[in-house]
């Protein structure tokens, strides 16, 4: 995923969530754990998505040697897993929990 469409989408976000008296040092440091907290759920939503019988070939792909993520998401395309499906949705997910207001969290 391309980290400047992250950061778009992030700063996106803060924008609407209207968070006042922000400074642009606040601002960064809040977009860098943001992002890092999406991309953890994309990742788990992607292994998550994996067929069972792929979840033990996959480990020992990891284990096997340095991989690229060109060559784990290859991997993970080739067992028929929608990556950018799953990336989507787990994004729109992030962003409509963090613009809820603490009421519709309640609710």
């Amino acid at each position: 995923m391309a980290e400047d469409s992250l950061d778009n989408f992030i700063n996106e976000i803060l924008t609407k969530k209207q968070l006042p008296g922000m400074t642009d040092d606040v601002k960064i440091q809040l977009v860098d754990d943001l992002k890092e907290r999406l991309l953890d759920q994309v990742n788990r939503a992607i292994v998550n998505s994996l067929p069972d019988d792929k979840i033990n070939e996959f480990n020992d792909f990891l284990d096997t040697q340095d991989r690229t993520e060109e060559e784990m998401q290859q991997f993970i395309s080739n067992t028929g897993v929608e990556i950018k499906s799953i990336t989507a949705q787990t994004m729109l997910v992030f962003r409509d929990l963090y613009l809820q207001t603490p009421e519709q969290r309640e609710a």
